[in-house]
């Protein structure tokens, strides 16, 4: 505990309080005068009140108290407009795989020529962004990180389909 208490000491030598910690010391003195002028407050009132009326004070205001909050509960969950539904139920959509454990054998996916040539159209015109407007490419790999690695991948794939 010694160890602490010379570190805070040195803090409070050297002026490290914070603005925000100020600002939080004087929320909180706020707050305990009000609660302070409230509680005398609540003193003068009842002070000269004997047991029977407090404790009769204190029934009156924890059924009240009590009975409203059963009001707002209920008229939340049953609620006599139906403007807004207190509770909606929305569907939930079960993924379509959601049994399979991934252990079946997944059929090879063929790519058609077509798709070749698209992919191939796509890097000629990557290309010849990256040599004529460079600020462009730059741009689009920017926002697509791993674009081109993505368009190797597809063109490996292709052609070891073709020499399959």
């Amino acid at each position: 505990m010694w160890l602490f208490k010379k570190q805070k000491k040195n803090d409070e030598e050297n002026g490290n309080t914070s603005m925000s910690d100020k600002v939080a010391g004087k929320i909180a003195g706020a707050g305990i005068r009000i609660q302070r002028f409230f509680a005398e407050r609540m003193n003068k009132i009842f002070k000269n009140m004997n047991n029977k009326k407090l404790k009769a004070l204190l029934i009156v205001f924890c059924i009240s108290a009590g009975g409203y909050s059963i009001y707002l509960i209920t008229n939340a969950v049953v609620s006599p407009d139906k403007i807004q539904p207190s509770f909606k139920i929305d569907h939930v959509d079960v993924p379509k795989h959601f049994d399979k454990t991934g252990g079946e054998v997944i059929p090879e996916a063929t790519v058609d020529e077509q798709t070749f040539n698209k992919i191939q159209g796509f890097k000629k015109y990557m290309d010849s962004l990256k040599q004529n407007k460079s600020y462009l490419y730059d741009s689009i790999i920017t926002a697509r990180p791993f674009l081109m690695d993505t368009v190797l991948m597809l063109e490996q794939i292709c052609y070891s389909q073709k020499q399959k």
